[in-house]
């Protein structure tokens, strides 16, 4: 009796078993197929790899440029590249080899101007910024056949960019990667201590021209998808969230890899369907990280 009572009660326990895992497996299978709908178009696949290949290159320009005092040199490119992508818009087909160099002569120009301590650093990315937006705004004013919206170089769209631009963002993540990787150790020595690092006898001029350069390349691929509003904000973000969590300089290097990564595909996958703006979403959601890092932050040291 007691062999077929426990009989009985074994076929239910495996006949919810089996329920149960129809249901998970209905819900994966429906959530691949939501998956799979999401990505089998190719503006969003598109979308997605300029946007992990700028995570990345932000991700690793951040720490050199924020621990050092220069974070608002991507807010001062970004302005600059305002004025250089509408003056390529003007004068080619593809405006980006108009405006990489006409923006790395402005970030050059900067570096140039506070090496030398000719102008602040900070004054001098407001002279050369304002100057150029200004002049992005009389070629707007003056050219002819200008089709592009003042709201669409201000804000950016990610889902609309060219193929060209998929590459060159891959192209600069691979640049900046490869540069970070050879020169680790000398920019790192600059971001804590200068003076050692030209006792060393660091070239500090040259890698400082380079990061500038670089950092001018990034921010002109990423004003035409992310914005001129919001691109400075890629920069800054990472280093501040696991500057939060870290004191390792490498720790907060790869903490704010993930954090970017993260934020990056998580903003595309809510923009698109919400209809508003990639930038926009993804700025918000690093502001969401930032906040509950520092709001959890006293309780961790507890």
């Amino acid at each position: 009796m007691r062999l077929k009572m426990i009989a009985p009660s074994c076929m239910s326990i495996k006949r919810l078993s089996f329920t149960d895992l129809i249901k998970h497996f209905m819900n994966l299978s429906i959530g691949g197929i939501i998956m799979f709908d999401f990505f089998q178009y190719e503006f969003i696949q598109q979308a997605m790899i300029i946007g992990i290949a700028l995570a990345v290159s932000a991700a690793l320009l951040s720490p050199f440029l924020v621990l050092n005092q220069q974070a608002m040199i991507a807010d001062g490119l970004a302005h600059v590249s305002f004025a250089g992508i509408i003056l390529g818009i003007l004068l080619s087909e593809e405006a980006l080899f108009i405006a990489i160099p006409f923006v790395m002569l402005a970030s050059l120009l900067i570096k140039y101007l506070s090496t030398t301590k000719t102008i602040n650093g900070d004054a001098a990315i407001g002279l050369v910024s304002a100057v150029s937006f200004a002049i992005g705004l009389i070629l707007i004013k003056k050219g002819e056949g200008f089709s592009v919206s003042i709201e669409s170089m201000l804000v950016g769209n990610i889902f609309t960019a060219t193929q060209t631009e998929m590459w060159l963002s891959i192209i600069i993540m691979g640049l900046i990667g490869a540069f970070i990787l050879l020169s680790y150790r000398k920019l790192l020595l600059m971001t804590y201590d200068m003076d050692y690092a030209r006792f060393s006898k660091i070239n500090v001029q040259f890698y400082g021209y380079l990061l500038s350069g670089l950092t001018a390349i990034f921010i002109v691929v990423g004003v035409r998808t992310i914005g001129t509003l919001l691109i400075s904000a890629f920069v800054v973000f990472p280093s501040i969230i696991s500057s939060q969590l870290t004191k390792s300089f490498k720790n907060t290097l790869l903490l704010g890899l993930i954090s970017s990564l993260f934020v990056v595909i998580v903003g595309i996958f809510i923009a698109h369907p919400l209809e508003i703006p990639v930038g926009s979403t993804i700025v918000i959601l690093y502001a969401i990280i930032l906040l509950i890092v520092l709001t959890m932050k006293p309780l961790w040291r507890k």
